[in-house]
């Protein structure tokens, strides 16, 4: 600690204080925006929706409440129903380790889905029922639902990004042929 001089101050022994110990605990209280609880009681009914913003035309899923390009605010005439079914952009093979409680024990693979028009990007989502050798960008998938009695939504708050585990389960493939690259690769960021 210093003094209002930069000076260091000294415990009764002439030694600098370096360190102290002090519990504190915070608790935060976040309220979630109007459109993020849309997006939530769309998810229950088994719906992606997001917003369209009028200007750029991006779409932003989950639904924000404003274009950031644009710093336009975006409300429910901005929203837009979107398509639970698209392309794998990217993906990434996540190869865990071992450590003690963990879960997960075998390779699973993340990916960003491109949704079908009007468009949204989903990243981070769970690619279900294909072994992960198998997957690959340009591969069109279609939504897996949590069922409608086990669809929870709590989690999903205005920090969750595309967050969707418990009412979206993953994609699975379609069986459709590959998109090409560059049907999608000015889309992928």
């Amino acid at each position: 600690m210093t003094d209002t001089a930069g000076n260091a101050t000294t415990t009764s022994g002439d030694e600098p204080v370096t360190m102290m110990e002090y519990f504190m605990q915070l608790e935060y209280s976040d309220v979630v925006s109007a459109p993020v609880m849309r997006f939530r009681d769309a998810l229950m009914d088994a719906r992606l929706i997001a917003q369209q913003c009028p200007k750029c035309k991006l779409v932003y899923v989950p639904p924000k409440g404003y274009c950031p390009i644009d710093t336009v605010e975006l409300d429910e005439r901005n929203e837009i129903q979107l398509a639970d079914r698209g392309v794998v952009t990217n993906y990434t093979v996540v190869t865990p380790v071992q450590y003690y409680g963990q879960k997960e024990t075998e390779p699973f693979v993340r990916a960003s889905i491109l949704l079908d028009p009007p468009g949204g990007m989903l990243i981070l989502q769970d690619v279900l029922d294909i072994p992960v050798a198998e997957v690959r960008a340009g591969m069109r998938v279609e939504a897996v639902w949590a069922p409608k009695g086990e669809r929870d939504v709590d989690e999903i708050g205005n920090r969750s990004g595309s967050a969707l585990e418990g009412s979206l389960r993953g994609f699975r493939p379609t069986g459709e042929p590959d998109m090409p690259a560059e049907a999608f690769s000015d889309k992928v960021w």
